[in-house]
């Protein structure tokens, strides 16, 4: 991850509609980069960060067949419907 360093992640494997392995990072974390806390006006000299992520919605993804992960955080009440049940 990019903005965390050190950094952690829990991989799955999960078996693709093909029949072929695949790989699903969740459960990401590390320590906040820096440069980080300096774009939102914190001294990192002073302060430091941790950041985590579950990755559930990943889970959703493959279960559902969504192909961009950004649908299940624009709020439209269309597509989250879908999954009442």
């Amino acid at each position: 991850f990019p903005f965390t360093g050190p950094s952690a992640g829990v991989v799955v494997a999960w078996k693709k509609d093909d029949g072929s392995q695949g790989w699903l990072e969740v459960l990401g974390c590390g320590m906040v980069h820096p440069n980080v806390l300096k774009a939102g006006g914190i001294d990192p000299d002073k302060y430091t960060g941790f950041a985590f992520g579950l990755g559930v919605e990943r889970f959703a993804m493959l279960r559902y067949g969504v192909q961009d992960l950004r649908q299940f955080f624009d709020n439209d009440v269309r597509f989250l419907q879908q999954f009442r049940d």
